[in-house]
Parts: structure tokens; sequence; C-alpha cells
């Protein structure tokens, strides 16, 4: 499966060096692969669309499917780029690490994070993916999903990351209906133990959510007579961000 991998690429990357819509001919003697390998590879990836071929002359090129891929890849590092002043200034006015959270699939996934000033932080594994439903970081991206999405995920099995974890199906869906209402999310504890999280929504031109910005901490500094000023602070840059993304709050989506 490996080996099949690393030729798919192969085939991929030499498409795209080539330059010109090639024969399978020059494909083969460019992977140095056997011609009917390389066939049998050309085949499934032109039924995904990342490979077409030319009527005629039965030559291939790059597909269509590769063009929505690369728009989503430079989205994400456009987003990065973008939120990465504004993250700065959030870790500085709330005094405490900030982070962009992303949705993968039925997971989410820290992005892009600045560090804050204090010594004493919460670390968990970096760049890992974890469940919608634990923390705010990633309750804020389950909360702007589809109904459909929502009800599909809660069907499966919501996994008890700590004892403070949302895992009762009707619970968490009022709860993701009341984080949508006010427009951010808090967790404490759901995620990590004694930490403390606030997220906001991100937006794109669109209307369309595509992050959560937010800060984490240790619970004993953002204690509950902070969280007012540091809601603000987050919902704040969050909209920052979703101006900079072309959003305008002013359209009904």
């Amino acid at each position: 499966m490996v080996q099949s991998v690393k030729r798919t690429f192969a085939i991929l990357n030499a498409l795209g060096n080539l330059k010109n819509k090639s024969s399978l001919a020059e494909i083969s003697e460019y992977v140095d692969l056997p011609p009917s390998t390389v066939h049998r590879l050309l085949t499934t990836l032109k039924d995904a669309r990342f490979v077409a071929q030319e009527e005629g002359t039965n030559k291939y090129y790059l597909g269509p499917s590769l063009i929505s891929l690369g728009i989503e890849a430079s989205n994400y590092l456009d987003i990065r780029r973008s939120a990465h002043p504004i993250l700065a200034s959030l870790a500085t006015e709330s005094e405490e690490d900030s982070y962009l959270s992303m949705v993968d699939g039925y997971l989410g996934v820290i992005i892009e994070s600045v560090a804050g000033p204090h010594a004493l932080k919460i670390i968990g594994p970096p760049q890992s993916r974890i469940p919608l439903h634990a923390g705010a970081a990633r309750k804020i991206l389950l909360a702007y999903q589809s109904d459909e999405f929502i009800n599909d995920y809660i069907g499966h099995q919501l996994k008890q990351v700590t004892d403070k974890t949302i895992i009762k199906p009707y619970e968490l869906k009022e709860h993701l209906k009341e984080i949508k209402n006010q427009g951010y999310a808090t967790s404490i504890g759901e995620h990590l133990v004694d930490a403390t999280g606030v997220s906001a929504p991100v937006f794109d031109a669109m209307g369309v959510l595509v992050g959560g910005m937010g800060i984490m901490g240790p619970s004993i500094r953002m204690t509950p007579d902070k969280y007012p000023s540091l809601i603000r602070s987050v919902k704040k840059h969050a909209l920052e961000l979703s101006l900079s993304l072309g959003y305008q709050p002013s359209i009904k989506y």
C-alpha cells in the first residue's frame, strides 16, 4: 500500500514537472516504472479526477480535483498568515496563550498559536487532533456546523476525554445552541484537567465558519471574575480576523 501511494505521488509530480500533456510512455520513462503499473495508477487517478485525459491524443494532464485542493491549501496558508499578528495582539491583551483552530473531519486541530507572557502554561501535544465536543477550541467549531453534521457527529459515540467533557447527546446539543446564540464558547477542564479556554468563531467573506480563535490557560489564573473581559477580547480579535478575510457582519448570509 505504501509503495502504491509513493508511486501515485511520483506520477502526479511527473505530470506537474513535465508541464505539457504527456503520453503513457513519457510518464513511465519519467518515473521509471512499467507502463502497465503507470496505466493502472493513472486510471485510479482519473476516476478521482486528479488526472484527466485528452480525447484524440490520449495524453494525460493534471485534473480539476487538484484545483480545489490547491485553493483550500492556499486558504489554509492565507488564514494562518493573516491570523498571526492578531493572535499576537490577543496574547498580549489577555496575557494568555492564543490559538487558531480549524475542523479536520470530526476533529479539531490548532493550526497557529502565540504564547502569552506567563511561564505557567497548559501544554497539550502539538498539532494534536481532538474530538470536536472537548474544549472551547473545538466546541466553537462544532456549534456552527449544520444540523445534519451535528446530528451525525452526536450519533457516534462521544468520547469522555475528562470527567468534565459533555457526552450526553441532548445536553451537548443544547449547549451547542447556547454557544451559537452567545457567539463564544468556554470550557473548564473538558479537554485538559485544570485548563480553561475561551473561543469565538472566525468567518470568511461568504459568512462561512473557517475557524475558531481563542485563548487557553490554567484555571487558577483564568478565574471567573476575568471571564467578561477575556470573552470581549477574544470576540474582538476573532471579528478582526473575520473582517480581514472579507466578512461583512452587516450582511445577512
